[in-house]
């Protein structure tokens, strides 16, 4: 019978060696570890709000139900709301896509808009509102009468012809005039302020007021005088001079009150 030597320090080398072996290979954590490790620092709820955060947004922005669905337009008289809707087109569009002021922009290039607002309502809801430019005088020029704001912007040709209490400025250099243009507010403002101030300072009606290129505002009465007061500086002093001619009876046919030291002429032919 043979007999086989104990081969220990051999067993226990390869032991050790695999040990080691054993150690440097990495450990990977099973599933249930990951779960526990997931929800214990939040990761995989953090995660499923992410998703759910996202499909809400994409819900929002593209969901027809917050897409404008009605248009208010207020404030309109001159205008219709038909074309203020078809001008700023706003229907089927995300309500959040929306710029307020880029999308009115084109409306205040009209001559009869002064100002545009738009304001959005959640979930499909824009109301636009208009202040239109009211006429407060004429402007007469090449025998056309223009409706003009108070700022001076001509509005558009009238369709009717003045009103005899309205206030008409006659151009009499006959200047081309079309709807958006500004006229000189010096001269609107100064034809005003004479249509009230002299029939009830002075007592002088004036039958006509106008504006000249060269001349500024004159006015023109019913005895075939013409006084022109240019533009509105040194207003009082002007005023004075005048009310001071008429009380004095002093005959004049021209008057020209523009100058520091104002003259005047008298024609009884009415030549200047």
């Amino acid at each position: 019978m043979e007999y086989n030597p104990p081969n220990t320090r051999e067993r226990i080398a390869a032991r050790r060696q695999r040990m080691r072996r054993n150690s440097t290979e990495p450990v990977v954590p099973g599933w249930r570890w990951r779960l526990h490790e997931g929800l214990r620092s939040g990761r995989i709820v953090s995660g499923i709000v992410f998703v759910i955060s996202c499909f809400a947004l994409f819900y929002v922005l593209f969901s027809s139900r917050f897409r404008v669905q009605t248009v208010e337009v207020v404030g309109v008289e001159f205008l219709s709301p038909e074309r203020i809707v078809a001008a700023v087109p706003l229907r089927g569009l995300p309500i959040w896509l929306i710029n307020e002021e880029q999308t009115v922009a084109p409306l205040l290039t009209s001559p009869f808009v002064e100002e545009a607002r738009l304001t959005l309502s959640l979930p499909d809801r824009a109301r636009i509102v208009i202040v239109e430019r009211q006429p407060m005088m004429y402007w007469r020029t090449g025998g056309v009468d223009y409706l003009v704001d108070r700022q001076g912007y001509v509005i558009e040709a009238a369709a009717t012809p003045p009103a005899e209490d309205e206030l008409v400025i006659v151009d009499s250099s006959n200047l081309p005039v079309e709807p958006g243009m500004r006229l000189d507010t010096d001269a609107l403002t100064l034809a005003r302020e004479l249509a009230f101030v002299l029939p009830n300072q002075i007592g002088l009606h004036p039958a006509q007021i106008g504006w000249d290129f060269g001349l500024g505002v004159f006015v023109r009465t019913a005895q075939d005088q013409m006084i022109v007061f240019g533009r509105s500086e040194r207003l009082e002093r002007k005023l004075t001079i005048l009310a001071y001619l008429l009380a004095d009876g002093t005959l004049f046919t021209y008057l020209d009150l523009r100058p520091v030291n104002p003259f005047y002429q008298y024609r009884p032919d009415g030549s200047s």
